[in-house]
């Protein structure tokens, strides 16, 4: 219990001081955005956030290290058996990043694709390795030192040089250690959370003792000055102040009740302070120091503050990431000023008036406003200045003239409100009840109406006076919105002008304003320009038919505007919207109430108070938007690269900005043809995606542009040249490609057909050349069938009659003359018979078996057999038949393995043999011889007998041209055994032929197919 009375304690202080300065001071408002399980960061506990060059976000957490790219989180792997605890994140001078966990440190290069850790250090390991490194410090040299629970180590390139310190130096925090301090002049101080200080000796490369050593706990620390810094302790936050060798020259307590965690810069003069249980504290540097809490801040403990490249706060907490960003406008004076605003006037001196229903207020500063002692009956609803006086318009339609704070006299200029009131010198004022323009003379007290002016309507809105001291009168309906005063006739002139597009009963002017010549008139329809009797309206993007209820435009030419939007910007062509995120109390405004002081300060009055903002020459600008692709995974499109579809697809593409939070970012693109739009600027649709289709082939431009809330311009255009190519089949290669195979095809064709004629021709010459041989051949197979027949015949009628004649004859002999023939002659006669009768056998059977073969009949037998077998037995045979005739028959042969018809091969050779035998003489030779080669056995009977002429050879095979020849014993013969024999060895598979030279001998040649094996 005793320890939680300090936090009680701490607490109830803080309460106090939180009252305290609300009521004398004016604190920073800011609004807020929270990232955390809720909203898409899945580990809440952040120690440390930091931004790189790119503008990507990274997170340390109990977890690991996450980046926040294109509106999501990505968790950064680290190797296996490493820890995902992560204490620290810092942004190095060469852009790339260092990341502390427990056990390691990580380097990390910026990019919208990788998502990688580079382990730089191994922490743990060994004696010179730091153990659990607590914090990481780049100085201006580029040295990277390096913190853990004890002592301290400088990182160059890839070594490490450790720095033993004093036991005393021992942290007792898990995540503090050693603070670095470095002066502008490059001194380098560090202070242990122990409180103890050291100062850095280059020369002998050593932290030296320092002489100031105070005792407190340190938590952290912040550079304000050169050599100026804040430190967090456990006795408050400390300004300490070093000089230029690096000795503290100056310590002052500025919060005794503040333990601070982290500092951050608000602006020169106030910084916000992080805290272990109070949240976040704001602190105005100056001579009293004031502290205020920041309001709506929902968490107590604060690990770590970033200020990002866009001036907003990222605060590390225990529960997430809080985005903070200063409202542009700032509302918080006095409860006061709380009240309806009903009339914001200069005053002749220049400060600013405003004034409620019941009373007055003096704005002294941004951060006071007083109460003025001006005492009055009736609800205020108007007022003016002039010099010391003081004009209130009530709503009970009194005017209520002061002298200073002194009531001089009452007027009653109507019974309804008063609306509008302009002075037109001290005398004269110009007023305004019931939509009825009335003239006051203040010193006489008369009072003029000028209802006739208005056709006797009640139209009258508003009045207004321009430098030129020109008096305009805003009205009703479109002929009768506006008004001129002549004074000379003492009469106003309608100088309306119609105008397009504007109904005639709805409209009606709400206030004016005027820049030299020309009148911008602020109207239930939108803003207008009057000038040279012209009027145009004002382009104010969505807004623009809007209803006005006051214009005021600054110094920079900017057109300030309150419509029930909330307060509207033009600058040229920017049109910002603020709205009460941005500040504002309300956004209901009173009309009328707008209006800049002369510190540039625009001013507002709304239902429920002042606001006001600070007016600069400069906008910061929207940085260019970031784009990727839409697949299942996004990739990053890079600057200068360029995308290429297909007519008739769809390119999507993802838009996010590094200006977060995303919600707050409005993003627009239009797709431009060389200088032209093809389409115009087009807001995103809710997932802020790009769609472009419809586009014809060609090159585009597709341009995407950013706008942040609140004060923001718009960003410079991301330009992705874009190239939308013809459909494969239409693209013009393809059609020429198309165009050339088309004429390829039809001179193919042509080609093809041509061809095809003179094929088809050839083929029908061919059919008729082969139809023609044919039947050449037809006529030369029955020619030879008719020489056939006629050599048939002529056997029969020859060679058959006259054996057939012999045999009668001799039989007749036989028969007629038995008795007178002897023995000797009938057996001479019976054998002549029998020879007769035996070759006219032969004979038939050669005729029959050559007529069968050229009828087909004869049916091949083939076998395999031994060729010596049927040379043997013919050899034989044919040397007991040509000893008769003392011829000598010789054989040369080996076994031969032929495949063939048996009967037909033996009948060949036996026709060869005798026909060998009939034309030898005696005392010759007859060669029976066979031999291999290739395929086939090669059959030869050689003989030296009579032989033949080159005629007879040549027509030795033909039927037409067969001739018989006698043998040398007178043997006759009709040659039919060669036709067979020819016929034979080629139904075979065989070939047959014959040399022989006249008086020397015939050789005869056939071939027959040997086995295959």
């Amino acid at each position: 219990m005793t320890k939680l009375l300090p936090f009680y304690k701490l607490l109830i202080t803080a309460l106090l001081m939180m009252v305290f300065c609300e009521v004398f001071a004016q604190r920073t408002d800011f609004r807020f955005h929270e990232y955390n399980k809720q909203n898409k960061l899945n580990e809440e506990l952040v120690k440390y956030t930091v931004q790189d060059s790119l503008g990507i976000y990274y997170f340390a957490t109990d977890a690991g290290v996450y980046s926040l790219i294109n509106d999501n989180f990505y968790l950064y792997e680290v190797p296996d058996g490493k820890s995902n605890y992560f204490k620290e994140l810092i942004k190095l001078q060469s852009g790339n990043l260092l990341a502390l966990s427990d056990d390691a440190i990580y380097k990390i290069t910026p990019s919208f694709e990788s998502n990688g850790l580079e382990l730089i250090l191994e922490c743990n390991l060994d004696p010179v390795s730091p153990k659990y490194p607590k914090h990481v410090f780049e100085d201006k040299k580029q040295q990277v030192w390096i913190s853990d629970y004890n002592h301290l180590y400088r990182l160059n390139n890839g070594t490490v040089e450790k720095y033993h310190m004093d036991e005393k130096n021992l942290t007792s925090s898990y995540a503090r250690s050693f603070q670095f301090l470095e002066c502008d002049n490059g001194n380098l101080i560090v202070v242990s959370q122990k409180g103890w200080f050291y100062n850095f000796n280059q020369k002998s490369n050593s932290f030296d003792k320092s002489a100031y050593q105070p005792g407190f706990l340190v938590h952290s620390s912040f550079k304000i000055g050169s050599n100026e810094f804040l430190l967090g302790t456990s006795l408050g936050i400390i300004k300490i102040i070093f000089d230029f060798k690096g000795r503290v020259v100056h310590t002052e307590t500025i919060s005794k009740d503040i333990i601070a965690s982290c500092f951050e810069q608000i602006n020169k003069n106030r910084v916000i302070a992080g805290t272990w249980f109070q949240g976040l504290v704001e602190i105005e540097l100056n001579d009293e120091h004031k502290f205020y809490p920041v309001g709506g801040f929902p968490y107590f403990t604060v690990n770590d503050l970033y200020k990002d490249h866009f001036g907003k706060l990222w605060v590390s907490t225990n529960s997430g990431v809080i985005v903070m960003e200063k409202k542009f406008f700032t509302s918080q004076f006095l409860t006061a000023n709380s009240e309806y605003v009903a009339s914001i006037r200069k005053s002749p001196d220049g400060q600013l008036i405003c004034a409620g229903r019941s009373h007055f207020f003096k704005v002294v500063d941004e951060q006071h406003i007083d109460v003025i002692d001006i005492e009055f009956e009736g609800s205020l609803n108007v007022f003016q200045q002039f010099e010391e006086y003081t004009l209130i318009g009530t709503e009970q339609g009194q005017l209520l003239l002061y002298l200073r704070n002194e009531l001089l006299k009452t007027i009653q200029v109507s019974t309804q409100t008063i609306s509008e009131i302009e002075f037109d010198n001290a005398d004269i004022v110009w007023v305004v009840a019931d939509k009825e323009l009335f003239q006051v003379n203040l010193s006489e007290g008369t009072i003029k109406s000028y209802f006739k002016d208005f056709n006797e309507r009640r139209i009258v809105q508003d009045i207004f006076i321009d430098q030129n001291n020109t008096l305009f009168v805003g009205g009703e309906y479109q002929h009768s919105y506006l008004y001129r005063y002549n004074r000379n006739k003492d009469k106003f002139e309608n100088i309306s002008i119609d105008i397009p597009d504007v109904g005639n009963m709805d409209f009606w002017i709400r206030d004016m304003w005027s820049v030299k010549d020309t009148l911008y008139i602020g109207s239930s329809s939108g803003l207008f320009k009057y000038f040279d009797s012209n009027i145009n309206q004002v382009n104010l993007g969505d807004y623009t038919n809007s209803e006005i209820n006051a214009v005021v435009i600054d110094q920079y030419n900017a057109i300030w505007l309150t419509t029930s939007h909330g307060i509207i910007r033009k600058r040229k062509e920017e049109i910002s919207l603020f709205t009460p995120d941005q500040g504002l109390p309300s956004k209901t405004f009173t009309v009328g109430n707008l209006l800049i002081d002369d510190k540039g300060f625009l001013w507002v009055g709304t239902s429920n108070g002042l606001a006001f903002a600070h007016i600069t020459d400069t906008i910061p600008n929207t940085p260019k938007p970031i784009v990727h692709i839409a697949k299942e995974e996004s990739w990053f499109i890079q600057p200068n690269s360029s995308l290429e579809v297909t007519k008739g697809s769809m390119l999507l593409m993802d838009v996010t900005a590094i200006i977060y939070p995303q919600k707050q970012n409005q993003f627009q693109y239009c797709v431009m043809r060389g200088k032209d739009k093809i389409k115009d600027w087009k807001a995103l649709s809710d997932k802020n995606q790009v769609i472009v289709s419809g586009l014809e082939p060609g090159g585009y431009e597709i341009c995407i542009r950013c706008k942040h809330e609140g004060n923001y311009s718009w960003s410079e255009n991301r330009i992705i040249p874009l190239r939308v190519n013809q459909v494969w089949y239409l693209r013009w290669y393809t059609i020429l490609t198309e165009l050339v195979l088309i004429l390829l095809i039809v001179y193919m064709s042509s080609q093809y057909s041509k061809r095809r004629a003179q094929q088809h021709m050839i083929e029908l010459e061919k059919i008729v050349s082969e139809r023609t041989v044919q039947l050449q051949d037809a006529n030369q197979s029955l020619l030879l069938a008719n020489k056939a027949k006629d050599r048939f015949l002529s056997i029969i009628g020859h060679d058959l009659r006259n054996p057939f004649n012999a045999i009668r004859g001799f039989s007749k002999m036989l028969i007629r003359d038995e008795d007178m023939l002897s023995e000797e002659e009938k057996k001479e006669l019976t054998e002549m018979i029998y020879k007769s009768s035996d070759d006219t056998f032969k004979l038939l059977e050669s005729l029959l078996e050559w007529a069968n073969v050229q009828k087909g009949k004869f049916k091949l037998n083939r076998v395999e057999f031994d060729l010596v077998e049927v040379l043997q037995t013919n050899l034989e045979l044919h040397k007991s038949q040509a000893s008769l005739k003392d011829i000598h028959v010789e054989g040369d042969f080996k076994s031969l393995q032929v495949n063939a018809d048996k009967s037909m091969v033996d009948t060949v050779i036996r026709n060869l043999m005798s026909n060998a035998i009939k034309f030898s003489h005696a005392n010759q030779n007859i060669l029976l011889r066979a031999i291999k080669k290739e395929n086939f056995a090669i059959v030869q009977v050689k003989d030296e007998g009579v032989g033949m002429t080159e005629t007879q050879v040549k027509n030795l095979f033909k039927i037409d041209k067969m001739v018989t020849s006698e043998g040398t014993a007178n043997e006759t013969g009709t040659g039919f055994g060669l036709m067979l024999s020819k016929e034979f060895v080629e139904l075979n598979g065989g070939q047959i032929r014959v040399s022989s030279v006249k008086g020397k001998g015939t050789s005869f040649y056939f071939s027959i197919p040997l086995k295959q094996d």
